[in-house]
């Protein structure tokens, strides 16, 4: 005879509760970037702006951590209380995401600066600069995006978390291709739909990074943690 699933089981409750987690999780992060919401539909987007922006995503960051660590629960375990590990994931990665994240934005910031000035001009040289500094700023964002990654599931110091990202985007290059690749549909996606596409689907697009980054994440619990230490899966 054949045995009948209990409530909870099955594979419509694990779609269901997918769909649950990803979809009250991308609330919860909406609600987190409300400044930098505010702010973009305020102000008309232009380089004069660019420190207003720089000052109302600095919440973002640890949004990003709360996201990344929400989306890797539920991926590990299978479920998610959405609101409770949403934020308990905002709180401990806070300090440890802003000091990463606070970096990135200023580097970004005056990259950003130097390209609009770089574009402006009509000359080869500048040309090239400008070339050069659009590789630097796809760089850093691949590199940034490691980072958090690394940190939404693992404790280490902001220095360790930097040489890990830079390790693994060169051992790991079928991921960092792969992450790369996500970006790049993501950002054609939101010019031909909307600009505010990564924010509407920023809890799908998180668990697709984390499933094509599971290889790089088992390798840092495998290589680099103790079975004790380094994981932030503690009980509220």
């Amino acid at each position: 005879m054949k045995q009948t699933n209990m409530f909870g089981e099955g594979k419509f409750f694990g779609i269901a509760n997918l769909i649950y987690g990803l979809l009250m999780t991308n609330i919860y992060f909406v609600f987190s970037n409300i400044l930098f919401l505010f702010f973009f539909m305020a102000l008309q987007p232009s380089i004069s702006n660019l420190t207003i922006y720089f000052l109302a995503l600095i919440p973002t960051g640890p949004a990003i951590s709360a996201l990344f660590y929400s989306l890797g629960k539920l991926i590990r375990e299978k479920e998610l209380s959405p609101l409770r590990d949403f934020f308990y994931g905002y709180k401990i990665n806070f300090k440890d995401t802003l000091k990463f994240w606070l970096p990135f934005l200023a580097v970004l910031f005056i990259l950003l600066v130097d390209l609009h000035y770089f574009n402006s001009k009509g000359s080869i040289l500048y040309l090239i600069l400008s070339v050069v500094f659009l590789v630097a700023i796809i760089v850093l964002l691949v590199l940034t995006l490691n980072a958090f990654l690394i940190n939404a599931g693992f404790v280490f110091r902001t220095k360790d978390l930097w040489k890990l990202s830079v390790y693994y985007s060169f051992k790991k290059r079928k991921v960092t291709f792969g992450n790369i690749g996500i970006v790049i549909i993501t950002l054609f996606l939101s010019a031909v739909t909307t600009d505010f596409l990564v924010v509407l689907a920023a809890s799908l697009i998180g668990y697709v990074f984390l499933v094509n980054s599971k290889d790089l994440l088992e390798d840092i619990q495998q290589n680099f943690c103790k079975p004790e230490d380094g994981l932030k899966q503690k009980t509220v």
